[in-house]
C-alpha cells in the first residue's frame, strides 16, 4: 500500500520523474516488500555496502524484472590520517580504486541493474560530520579538493568503457 500511494502521489505532481522505491538496504529487504517496491516503482534501488555485487543474493531481480539501481556504496582507508575508513575498507588510497573499479564492473555484469551512486564526492571531515560524526576517508577528493588519485583513475578507466561492456559483452 506504501509504494502504490506514493507511485500515485509522483506520478500526480511530479509526472516527469522517476519513482525509485526506497533505497533497501540488503539487511532490511525481504522478498515481499521488494515485490512491493516493484510492482510499482519504475526503478527499484538497493544501498549495498559490500565489496560487490555477488550474483547469488541478487538472483531475484530476474524474478521482479525491474529496472535496480544501487544508490550508495562506498570504500575508504586508513592511510591518510582518517580514524575511520567508512563501512568497506581497503589498505591504501590505490586499492580503493581498484575495488571502486572491480564493484562498478559488478553492477555493469548484472543486466538487471541499470547505475550505481557512489557515496560520496568529498571526504567527512576528520573531527565528523556535525549530525552524526560520521569522519570516513571515502570520497574522490579530500576536504581540502585533493583528488586521491586511485580513486580518480579507476573511475577514469572503468567509465571510459562501461557502454561498451554493457552493450557489446565482446569488448571486456
Amino acid at each position: 500500500e506504501y509504494f502504490r500511494i506514493v507511485a500515485k502521489a509522483v506520478k500526480s505532481e511530479l509526472p516527469n520523474h522517476l519513482y525509485l522505491g526506497a533505497r533497501f538496504a540488503d539487511w532490511g529487504m525481504t522478498p515481499q516488500v521488494v515485490r512491493a517496491c516493484a510492482k510499482h516503482a519504475d526503478v527499484v534501488s538497493y544501498n549495498y555496502y559490500k565489496e560487490g555485487l555477488h550474483p547469488e543474493p541478487w538472483k531475484f531481480l530476474e524474478e521482479i524484472d525491474k529496472p535496480s539501481i544501487i544508490g550508495e556504496f562506498h570504500f575508504g582507508a586508513r592511510d591518510t590520517g582518517f580514524f575511520h575508513p567508512g563501512l568497506v575498507s581497503a589498505e591504501s588510497q590505490d586499492e580503493r580504486g581498484e575495488m571502486y573499479e572491480r564493484y562498478v564492473q559488478s553492477v555493469i555484469d548484472n543486466p538487471y541493474f541499470v547505475g550505481c551512486h557512489y557515496f560520496q564526492y568529498i571526504d567527512s571531515p576528520i573531527t565528523g560530520r556535525s549530525f552524526d560524526g560520521e569522519n570516513y576517508n571515502i570520497g574522490f577528493v579530500s576536504v581540502t579538493d585533493v583528488p586521491y588519485n586511485g580513486m580518480v583513475n579507476s573511475a577514469k578507466t572503468i567509465n571510459s568503457s562501461l557502454y561498451q561492456q554493457r552493450f557489446n559483452p565482446k569488448a571486456k
